[in-house]
């Protein structure tokens, strides 16, 4: 059963997959429970999809995505996609999230959001 959250409005779909360079640096990645957002791979804000709310003190946060694992446990190094479960690189220790159900752009307030509580590499607190 889903989770009776507000659900993200995600802009303009899912990720495109084309040959051309994507212009755009900011992804949300959602799991069932978590939306993951992230900056040129790098985690910058994690939110609770049952009650919106921002989590700051998240393993994933300020963490790069290194790779994405499938069920079967290949390693994938391109682009994370559904089904995938993203695997964060948090100073040497390894932080994998569930399976993805959705990926796509986050909305301008969600952005503001959590680029707003970036300040000199840390979450503000």
């Amino acid at each position: 059963m889903e989770p009776s959250s507000p659900s993200p409005r995600l802009s303009a779909g899912p990720v495109p997959r084309s040959p051309r360079r994507e212009r755009r640096r900011h992804v949300v990645y959602l799991t069932r429970n978590t939306e993951y957002h992230c900056r040129d791979r790098e985690c910058v804000g994690v939110r609770d999809r049952a009650s919106g709310r921002w989590s700051r003190d998240h393993p994933a946060l300020r963490s790069a995505i290194v790779g994405a694992l499938s069920a079967d446990r290949r390693w994938y190094y391109r682009e994370p996609d559904v089904g995938l479960r993203l695997v964060f690189d948090q100073r040497g220790f390894m932080v994998m999230t569930t399976r993805l159900r959705l990926v796509g752009r986050p909305d301008r307030e969600a952005v503001a959001a959590y680029t707003s509580l970036c300040r000199a590499g840390e979450i503000a607190r």
